[in-house]
């Protein structure tokens, strides 16, 4: 029995890959999204240990200039981190989103490609099932001739 056969396989195959590799990228973004969330959640917490640390100098009565300055300093630092961070998860957001852009576009070309094949299968299967159907019909009509010759 004859096979189907979608011609256009090597396109579909190509546009697999190519949406394989957005699949990959989004992640590796992803990846970078999670990472530097989770390092400005750590440096959230030490402003805040930074902060109380700070408040209890102030809070005991007798502080020291030079620790109350230097503890100033630490946080302003981590501040200054946390927010360098920030701009930094924005871009990554963007690029996030962008990426998902792509893969959903590339994704929509593979699944059209899909389609045309699932398309052309059915319609290769019905014009089977059609041949098959006359096939059968002229050996009845064959058979029909025979007996008839037969009875004769």
């Amino acid at each position: 029995m004859a096979r189907f056969r979608f011609k256009l396989r090597p396109v579909l195959r190509q546009r697999e890959i190519v949406e394989r590799e957005h699949q990959l990228r989004v992640a590796s973004i992803e990846r970078d999204r999670l990472s530097l969330e989770a390092e400005l959640r750590e440096i959230q917490r030490r402003i805040e240990l930074e902060q109380q640390e700070l408040n209890r100098l102030v809070q005991s009565g007798r502080v020291d200039p030079m620790l109350a300055r230097q503890q100033g300093g630490t946080i302003a630092s981590t501040q200054a981190h946390a927010q360098r961070l920030a701009v930094q998860l924005a871009g990554v957001y963007r690029r996030l989103e962008q990426a998902r852009k792509m893969l959903a576009q590339v994704a929509m070309q593979r699944r059209s490609m899909e389609l045309l094949r699932d398309q052309q299968a059915e319609r290769w299967r019905r014009e089977q099932n059609r041949a098959e159907d006359q096939a059968m019909d002229e050996l009845v009509v064959l058979r029909a001739g025979r007996s008839e010759e037969h009875d004769q």
